[in-house]
């Protein structure tokens, strides 16, 4: 498949206009039509809802239109990569996180950096938490990212690498609102009216925590497991389309709670709390990693602070 297919997608869905998507892009409208189409006949699905007057995507499109931008990400990710191989060299950091992570924490962590080193490229890869950890174990990356709790062992090797907590993150019930700003969805449900339930996967992090917490005899609750991925971001476009509760991530949700396009389905009776940690070497051999330790520690330390 053409990944000009994937780029005038987005591009349509974020411009949500023929018009405007079609001068960006340098092409015509019909052009522009017909890739949209040409991508629809290769997923089998329609993306764009014809029969309205006013641009709108199919719950099919919303649901795509992060899927798309992580594709393109991993593909840019990989281009970069290969053009900075022989240019880069001492000055590349390299980092793998979960994509919440990457969506939000991460941003914070390379602006404190930007301001204290000057010339510097940072090369980041956004995957599920498994294949983060092969890649810091295997030597690929200098920095690992990722969500944390007491409750569970990362199979990070202890030998090579040590850990800061930098952060916190937690993981609350989220649905669309109804009147009055209350939940479509709301736990704990009864047997009689199962909630949908928009699920991770169960060998995923957050799938593994969510699992123990409606397992545990004190958060009995009655769900209907109706769609299950990895990532947060799909689910919050599946919560979005009104198919479901979720646990998802606060820091990534907070535009969508302020403006009532979300709201909580549960109380903090229903949270489950998470460390965002950074691994790294054991030791700083550099300047620049001491720089990037010592930043991360002030960050650990404002974490515990709060």
């Amino acid at each position: 498949m053409d990944i000009k297919l994937l780029e005038d997608f987005v591009c349509l869905a974020t411009q949500q206009n023929f018009t405007a998507a079609s001068r960006e892009r340098n092409i015509s409208q019909s052009a522009l039509s017909r890739r949209v189409k040409s991508l629809e006949q290769w997923l089998g699905t329609e993306l764009i809802n014809r029969d309205s007057n006013q641009f709108n995507l199919t719950p099919q499109g919303r649901i795509f239109v992060p899927e798309a931008e992580l594709i393109l990400r991993r593909i840019y990710n990989a281009r970069e990569a290969v053009r900075a191989a022989d240019t880069n060299g001492d000055f590349e950091v390299t980092v793998a996180s979960q994509n919440s992570i990457a969506q939000t924490f991460f941003l914070d962590w390379v602006k404190r950096l930007e301001a204290r080193l000057e010339t510097i490229y940072f090369r980041l890869i956004s995957e599920k938490l498994s294949v983060c950890i092969d890649l810091l174990n295997q030597g690929h990356v200098n920095y690992l990212f990722c969500y944390a709790n007491d409750t569970m062992t990362l199979p990070v090797d202890e030998n090579k690498f040590s850990y800061s907590t930098v952060g916190r993150e937690t993981l609350i019930p989220v649905s669309t609102p109804k009147q009055e700003r209350k939940a479509l969805f709301s736990l704990p449900g009864t047997s009689d009216n199962l909630i949908p339930y928009v699920a991770y996967a169960h060998e995923s992090l957050f799938g593994k925590a969510v699992d123990q917490l409606i397992q545990h005899k004190s958060h009995n609750c009655f769900l209907s497991r109706r769609y299950e991925n990895a990532y947060s971001h799909t689910l919050k476009s599946l919560v979005k389309e009104n198919l479901g509760l979720a646990w998802l991530p606060k820091s990534s949700i907070v535009t969508e709670i302020e403006n009532g396009e979300l709201c909580r389905a549960g109380d903090k009776h229903w949270d489950i709390e998470f460390d965002i940690r950074l691994y790294y070497h054991h030791t700083a051999s550099t300047a620049r990693e001491k720089v990037i330790l010592d930043t991360s520690l002030e960050m650990a330390n404002a974490a515990q602070a709060g």
